[in-house]
């Protein structure tokens, strides 16, 4: 009797592996691989430690030295996979994935800057992440700015893109400069005129800073900076500013950081603009009324005659000239005399980055 209860036993227990068995086959069988390789875009180099993953799923694998990933016992379907790695922009793409089959995926990312985590000093002397710093910054991304919107100047760039910041223009005179308020006027007599770094750099912004007055202006020295130059911007506000950066930053901080090269192969960039200034204002034209006046002539008795002058209304309304023809003309609107003509700018620029892993340059 103990001989046939281990006999069901053991036929129970081989029948359970053999379901086993088959079930894992079947489960197998219903399953594919996606595999390929990551390169750089420009350079065309395999990227090691890049993680390829299937999107909504706990799936994902890294690249090996040669940039080739493999991700394996997928089920069948269809599915987002995405690469990533710091210092690259990711991308997506889209595999199905057959049973018993390989997906074939290869992915080409390009190089985008990564902006990392910045240490700053608090007012009590202790160092800390930007993103654990109680001042506000906001960032202005100045090279997307530039590829969506016409801007000529520094000014134009920062107009309207965060708040609590005007641009204020210092006069009507064409040139003028640039006026930048953070969070409004601080003083009535003292300079409003925010602190400016440009690489970590401290520049002279001041308004007749190094310029030459022309009809009372001046001009800013910040519109001297070239807008395509320029990465992106950090605006800090308020009094952590005067602590962060001493009590000149007491308007508030403006950071500019400026292009630079990346490793792969160099960049061309062209740029140019070109523009007419017209003026299409209408001016009033001048009228010029003409008449006869009797004069006397020596001797006395002599026979009076008649003289063509210009006849004011106020000599004409007390009878001193009659008035008989009227002439008009505009000094501005006649194109042999006016000072007012059409202007023609333009400006055009090139740029080159690159370099390599150990060097890199933008000119």
């Amino acid at each position: 009797m103990r001989f046939t209860t281990c006999q069901n036993l053991l036929s129970a227990a081989l029948s359970a592996a053999l379901l086993a068995l088959g079930a894992g086959t079947g489960l197998a069988q219903s399953q594919g691989s996606i595999a390929g390789s990551v390169t750089d875009r420009i350079g065309g180099t395999p990227i090691a430690g890049v993680k390829v993953s299937l999107l909504n799923t706990n799936l994902s694998a890294l690249t090996n030295q040669e940039g080739r990933y493999t991700l394996a016992r997928v089920p069948a379907g269809t599915y987002q996979v995405q690469a990533s790695i710091i210092g690259y922009g990711s991308a997506t793409n889209t595999a199905t994935v057959t049973a018993g089959g390989i997906e074939n995926l290869d992915f080409a990312l390009r190089p985008a800057a990564v902006s990392l985590d910045a240490v700053v000093v608090t007012g009590a002397g202790e160092e800390a992440r930007a993103r654990e710093a109680g001042n506000v910054v906001s960032r202005v991304n100045a090279a997307e700015r530039m590829e969506t919107g016409a801007v000529s100047n520094f000014g134009e760039l920062l107009s309207g893109t965060t708040a609590n910041v005007q641009v204020l223009p210092s006069a009507g005179t064409v040139g003028t400069g640039t006026r930048i308020r953070i969070r409004g006027l601080n003083s009535l007599s003292l300079s409003n005129e925010p602190v400016y770094y440009v690489d970590g750099v401290r520049v002279e912004s001041s308004n007749n800073s190094f310029s030459v007055g022309t009809g009372g202006q001046s001009f800013s020295r910040i519109n001297d900076l070239n807008p395509e130059e320029i990465e992106s911007i950090e605006i800090v506000k308020g009094p952590s500013a005067a602590t962060l950066y001493g009590t000149s930053a007491a308007n508030g901080v403006v950071r500019i950081t400026t292009k630079r090269g990346l490793s792969g192969r160099t960049n061309w960039t062209v740029y140019s603009e070109i523009g007419a200034l017209k003026d299409n204002n209408t001016y009033p034209t001048n009228y010029f009324s003409w008449g006869t006046s009797r004069t006397a002539t020596r001797p006395q008795n002599a026979t009076p005659t008649t003289a063509t002058q210009q006849c004011f209304l106020l000599t004409a309304s007390q009878g001193g000239c009659a008035v008989d023809s009227l002439t008009s003309y505009n000094v501005l609107m006649d194109p042999a005399t006016t000072i007012n003509g059409t202007g023609y700018r333009g400006q055009a620029g090139l740029q080159v980055s690159g370099g390599s892993d150990q060097v890199q340059y933008f000119v």
